[in-house]
């Protein structure tokens, strides 16, 4: 095409702006991976085979909505603020099979060249590593450090939950000893505290910068920081960036440790419809597909080119019945639809093998995992025989609700009222859009609805925690209130006895069992389909991916 031909040699001559060239090329119907090689080209780097970087594309199923580090976000803001930011330690990784990179529970430092723990575990001492700078250019320091934390438990959003569950409790225990050298003091010795330290909700932050853009009404800046970037990390904003489109992160040039990263930067595109992922990967527009339903990655078994990385994952899917409601207040009726699901077809007709039964509360993979602790499989006959221990022979009728946006919980939810019908519950599929789904639950209006769990920390209590223990309710879905296990999830929270510790979770999950507070559905894997040319794959706790890891072979 001579138009093509002629805007691909102005850009490249600098008649034209990058921006503009980005708007005619979309006119023009160039394609994703061509507009990249064009602007890679421009940049000064050859984008082909020889070993040179090139940038990739990737499809999401959210659009980013927030990118403060420390505020609750979509999947895909967690992923940006993962790549432009960064905590003074993370994740040692290994290799792992076909090329994978594999995160360990060691740590390394990363914004701190060297850290250590005193001998009683509380005194955590950070060395800041020297020549480091925000992208802006300004230095790291102890002081950025100390800001951090102390943003993290006294600002916006979650992250004092998570501060609270390091045991740091007030602002004292945060200090900047000099300008290279941050302390943080626990309250007590934290069996988690490893495992808390490398999230990505305790990112470091320039103070200077919150300092010029805070309020009277805003002190940690946080509407700045909800749609602007500035990190230590191997990205920063590029263009194009628009929002509800399309999103490219590009190598920050000041970045501390260039050589990490293996790609010329990274296009995200927001892409809501998973059959047009899906398509887009199959043709080559998209060279890793976020967020495909199991019978999507299904058809992707045997498609040319591209290639399913599958990962067990501690992804915790289940049913809530609301304790507030009648009649799923009745340990009973909970145990006759525990026993009535069809468990074995959800593997196979909705995960489509991609997964595996959900035998405990506290998921396989993780440590204390009792895998004989859900003792109910499909059995009609004692579900029937509970219900009318319940004073219910004929069942009753009631609704459940799930989130269009989650197309495996709509899949799940038909084969869930086939089933209860079967012992006379005669369910209504109620398919709701995000807003309205979190909205009623969040008012208590759902007697029924399927949820999924995933902790980023790979830890019992933590798990029970947030899903268990009574005062939750943001996350104890179903209202469950047991004061022994309230006191059992307590008293194994830090106790760093790990025999004694491994008892407790056991108790908590045989409890568990006994009054289902939730209906334990199934442990979906974790995958991500890419095109069979990606290398460096990687899996984290929190099972976001590095992109600065990955590269096109």
């Amino acid at each position: 095409m001579r138009e093509v031909d002629r805007l691909i040699e102005a850009v490249k001559s600098g008649r034209i702006s990058r921006r503009r060239f980005l708007t005619q090329a979309a006119l023009l119907g160039l394609s994703t991976s061509a507009v990249l090689t064009v602007l890679e080209a421009c940049g000064g780097s050859n984008p082909s085979a020889g070993g040179k970087k090139v940038p990739l594309v990737i499809g999401v199923d959210t659009d980013i909505d927030d990118l403060d580090p420390n505020d609750f976000k979509s999947d895909a803001a967690y992923e940006i603020v993962i790549q432009t930011y960064e905590m003074p330690v993370d994740n040692v990784t290994r290799p792992g099979a076909d090329g994978t990179l594999e995160a360990t529970s060691q740590l390394q430092g990363v914004l701190a060249s060297s850290f250590a723990v005193s001998s009683d575990g509380t005194t955590y001492t950070f060395k800041v590593r020297p020549n480091v700078t925000f992208s802006n250019g300004d230095p790291v320091t102890a002081k950025a450090f100390e800001y951090s934390y102390q943003r993290a438990l006294l600002g916006p959003g979650y992250a004092s939950l998570v501060m609270n569950l390091l045991t740091v409790k007030d602002a004292s225990q945060l200090r900047a000893v000099d300008d290279s050298t941050f302390e943080m003091v626990l309250e007590r010795p934290n069996p988690m505290a490893a495992k808390l330290l490398p999230l990505t909700v305790l990112d470091v932050m320039d103070p200077t910068v919150s300092e010029q853009h805070a309020a009277p009404d805003d002190r940690w800046a946080n509407k700045y920081y909800r749609t602007n970037v500035l990190g230590t990390g191997p990205y920063v904003k590029g263009t194009p960036w628009q929002s509800g489109s399309q999103y490219f992160l590009q190598p920050n040039p000041k970045y501390w440790n260039r050589a990490k990263v293996q790609n010329a930067g990274v296009l995200v595109k927001y892409i809501p419809a998973a059959d047009d992922r899906l398509l887009l990967l199959e043709r080559g527009d998209l060279d890793l597909a976020f967020g495909l339903p199991a019978k999507n990655l299904d058809q992707l078994r045997r498609a040319k080119g591209v290639k399913l990385w599958t990962f067990p994952s501690r992804n915790t899917n289940y049913m809530v019945l609301n304790s507030h409601v009648k009649p799923f207040n009745d340990v009973r009726v909970r145990q006759a639809i525990a026993y009535a699901l069809p468990y074995q077809t959800l593997i196979k007709n909705v995960l489509y093998g991609f997964g595996r039964p959900l035998k405990s509360v506290v998921p396989a993979g993780m440590p204390t995992s009792d895998d004989g602790g859900w003792t109910y499989s499909t059995d009609l006959q004692k579900a029937r025989s509970l219900l009318a221990e319940a004073g219910l022979p004929d069942g009753f009728r009631s609704t459940l609700a799930v989130s269009v946006s989650r197309a495996e919980d709509a899949d799940t939810a038909v084969w869930i009222q086939s089933q209860l019908a079967r012992i006379g519950i005669q369910v209504d599929v109620q398919k709701l859009s995000d807003a309205d789904y979190r909205a009623k639950q969040a008012a208590d209006q759902l007697p029924m609805f399927i949820e999924y769990w995933y902790s980023w920390v790979n830890d019992p209590f933590y798990q029970m925690f947030w899903l268990l223990q009574s005062q939750n309710q943001f996350t104890n879905l179903s209202h469950y209130a047991n004061p022994q296990v309230d006191a059992l999830i307590a008293q194994g929270m830090y106790n760093t006895n790990q025999s004694q510790r491994a008892d407790l979770s056991r108790q908590v999950q045989r409890i568990f069992d006994r009054e289902v507070p939730l209906i334990l559905l199934y442990q979906r894997d974790f995958v991500v389909a890419a095109r069979d040319n990606v290398r460096g794959m990687n899996v984290y706790p929190d099972q976001y991916l590095r992109f600065w890891q990955l590269s096109k072979g």
